[in-house]
């Protein structure tokens, strides 16, 4: 351990005077222990040594961490290119509604604000631009609610874990949109994270120097990772490639991340097109998207009409290629569309106004471009498939306290901590328990009741907790709590 106290100091000194003038009284409070060894040591001894121990601390600040003023360490960390990664922000869908059925087309613009209604509100503002047709007004309408209805994403206007909402807590109309009667959130709004500590992005520094470059698959990460949220590879030589044949050259990057962008495009049918199939991404009932990976489609519209959205679906890639910038999700023609004269004829021109991730693009455009090329390597962006994780819990709430207040506050912590997983790759039974059980206002769990069920992927083992591959990641799904009477 590097160090020098006072202490140490005196006691040198001391012994060097009693080596070389062992006549001289240097015991305490004598004249010549003041002048000669008490004045140095206050006046600059002491002062001068803090400063040369601090200096050689600089130069291991993996090991002395806790004794570098920030300041410091962010300037050795700004060698390497590293800063400390801001905070996230919370994501989720909100569902926009009307109590007729709309007479005019309703746009709900990219940047529209709703938030909670509660004192403290959370402000989320919209994530593209999407419209309600009044021309196909049946097709937005919800038997069960009996409502006009329309989801969008939803992002916090705030970054870090403060701004989240429970479900159904999502009601106020900050930007007020004509036609619209209210909002609401069928499930919580969940993620954003605090701002990387200075100490956690001194352990970035290591990942780094180990990564230097694009040629190293963790330079690669490296690279990668201000971009999203988490990031998994998948090379050569590993079970989870299926598109290399085994020759090698690969790269799979798996991403949580996402820009969600408006599209449109224009396509002419033609009878060339229809007939041949040759250079055109149509048929007539099917019109592949310029952008990949498509999340929705806002409107079709055919020779400048608007199609009810009964009358068409978006069909999304399940090939090896799917989730990616090479997917080919597709706008299909349902059969109540095709039962009612719905088609792409030689002559149209179709238009189709879609969502779609454009966060992928960018990374690997970037990976290609001129100054990060490398030879013979094929890269491909492609989104983790999120796994929807059903929680079940019976649990108890300390005496005092309404059972629904504590459960509002156990659904959200639940729902955060699994949508904070990420790439880890596993989640625990035992982890969700410590989520409840750290909240002071739950007195007990029935540990024999509590279980996470995954949804369209994951597997589970024999003791409850689950393994995700490469491409998958947890979201939280239903948490259903409640009340234990045992």
């Amino acid at each position: 351990m590097i160090t020098k106290t006072a202490e140490d100091i005196r006691s040198d000194i001391s012994t060097e005077f009693e080596n070389k003038l062992p006549n001289l009284d240097i015991s305490e409070g004598a004249p010549a222990r003041d002048l000669f060894i008490e004045a140095p040591i206050s006046g600059q001894l002491l002062n001068l040594w803090n400063k040369i121990i601090y200096t050689a601390k600089l130069h291991a600040p993996h090991t002395y961490s806790d004794d570098i003023e920030t300041d410091d360490l962010l300037n050795y960390m700004s060698n390497f290119n590293v800063v400390p990664t801001p905070a996230t922000y919370s994501s989720g869908v909100v569902t926009f509604y009307s109590n007729a059925a709309p007479t005019q087309d309703i746009t709900i613009p990219s940047g529209t604000v709703v938030s909670t209604a509660d004192y403290n509100a959370i402000e989320f503002t919209i994530q593209g631009t999407y419209i309600m047709y009044a021309s196909i007004a049946a097709s937005y309408y919800n038997a069960t609610t009996e409502r006009w209805e329309i989801n969008c994403s939803v992002k916090a206007s705030v970054s870090g874990p403060t701004s989240r909402a429970g479900s159904g807590t999502v009601t106020k109309l900050v930007t007020s949109i004509s036609g619209i009667a209210g909002i609401t959130n069928d499930n919580a709004v969940t993620g954003g994270a605090e701002e990387q500590t200075t100490e956690e992005a001194l352990e970035s520094v290591l990942e780094k120097y180990q990564g230097r470059g694009l040629g190293p698959t963790q330079g690669l990460i490296n690279y990668i990772k201000p971009y999203v949220e988490a990031v998994n590879v998948v090379g050569a030589n590993d079970p989870e490639m299926e598109r290399d044949e085994g020759l090698g050259g690969a790269l799979d990057f798996y991403v949580i991340g996402e820009t969600l962008t408006n599209a449109t495009d224009t396509v002419p049918i033609t009878s060339t097109g229809l007939n041949t199939g040759l250079n055109v991404n149509y048929t007539s009932n099917e019109i592949i998207m310029e952008n990949q990976p498509v999340r929705s489609v806002v409107s079709l519209i055919i020779n400048d009409v608007v199609i009810s959205t009964n009358y068409y679906t978006l069909t999304q890639d399940t090939s090896m290629l799917e989730k990616s910038t090479s997917s080919i999700d597709k706008i299909s023609i349902t059969s109540t569309g095709l039962a009612n004269g719905i088609s792409f004829d030689a002559g149209d021109v179709i238009e189709i106004n879609y969502i779609y991730n454009s966060l992928l693009t960018t990374i690997e455009d970037d990976l290609n471009s001129t100054s990060n090329y490398y030879q013979n390597r094929d890269y491909l962006l492609r989104e983790m498939t999120s796994i929807t994780i059903n929680t079940y819990m019976e649990f108890k709430e300390v005496s005092g306290q309404d059972f629904d207040t504590v459960s509002d506050t156990v659904e959200l912590d639940i729902a955060t901590y699994i949508d904070s997983v990420k790439n880890a790759g596993t989640l625990e039974l035992a982890d969700i328990v410590g989520v409840a059980k750290s909240i002071p206002t739950v007195d007990n769990i029935n540990l024999t009741t509590v279980s996470i069920t995954p949804v369209g992927g994951g597997s589970q083992t024999a003791e409850g907790d689950i393994l995700f591959d490469n491409n998958e990641y947890p979201i939280s799904g239903t948490v259903t709590l409640v009340r234990w009477t045992g």
